[in-house]
């Protein structure tokens, strides 16, 4: 692999994890004596987002943040592909889940939350020109879900994750993985999608609506929790977790005063 060799590094025990539909590929490797994580982008050359390809690379510079650490990158580009190699450190420690939504119970401690909140904060506390999130999209969203119920203006935006689900999550120590989205979102964005991810589980969905619920209420709150409810659910028309189509319907319904038979109708799913 030509990664491995642009590092001098070996692969170690056989690890590897396959990236969203294929795009990365990630592997345990051994580099100058130590455990590291080499991860592999591809896209056509004609095709690369310019904000994905960096993101872990700028994602470097959030103070505070719990995540790994990038020790070195490289580019380069053949047969009308272009690459990019991250070697990492190696983060001993297991996702909390093996799909972004949570489908098990799950108990992380005090000091878990803790650190997710000091690298929310973080990140929410750092300036950028990144964009993770754009108006143009909660507007669509928001009319899809709410008929125009729900003002779209989005009040206050702020850096965030981008992709904060239970795959991107580990434990017994709470660190943040797979940073490439990260930038300007609607304040409260991170927090209002892992709570739509932790549907399943309600115990979980209600500590995360505690211990941050400066983020989710208000209009703001409402408008940030409707905006991932609608991603969610359009991800879900597309296949992708439907097991939460009916909680995410429920949620709907107590942040629109409707019935999510009424919602279900509008947007074209099935309520259960």
């Amino acid at each position: 692999m030509r990664a491995a060799k642009e590092f001098g590094c070996q692969t170690v025990d056989g690890v590897r994890a396959e990236g969203w539909r294929g795009r990365t590929l990630g592997g345990k490797v051994a580099a100058n004596g130590l455990v590291r994580w080499l991860r592999v982008v591809v896209a056509p050359v004609d095709r690369v987002s310019e904000k994905l390809w960096t993101g872990n690379e700028s994602a470097q510079a959030i103070a505070e943040a719990c995540r790994p650490e990038l020790v070195g990158v490289r580019d380069w580009a053949e047969e009308g592909l272009r690459f990019r190699a991250e070697l990492s450190t190696f983060v001993e420690d297991a996702p909390v889940s093996v799909t972004p939504e949570l489908r098990g119970p799950v108990r992380v401690s005090e000091s878990w939350w803790k650190r997710l909140e000091i690298s929310l904060a973080a990140v929410a506390a750092t300036v950028t020109d990144r964009v993770s999130v754009r108006q143009d999209l909660v507007n669509r969203r928001l009319e899809w879900i709410s008929g125009g119920r729900v003002a779209p203006q989005v009040a206050v935006w702020k850096a965030s994750h981008g992709d904060l689900h239970w795959a991107n999550l580990t434990a017994p120590a709470c660190v943040l993985l797979d940073w490439e989205g990260w930038g300007m979102a609607p304040a409260g964005w991170d927090v209002a999608v892992l709570r739509a991810y932790s549907l399943l589980q309600p115990a979980v969905a209600a500590e995360i609506a505690g211990r941050f619920s400066g983020l989710l209420t208000g209009a703001g709150g409402r408008q940030v929790q409707l905006f991932a409810v609608a991603e969610l659910l359009m991800a879900g028309s597309r296949g992708d977790h439907p097991e939460l189509t009916p909680p995410l319907l429920d949620l709907a319904s107590e942040l629109l005063g409707k019935p999510a038979e009424v919602i279900a109708r509008r947007v074209g799913l099935p309520a259960a």
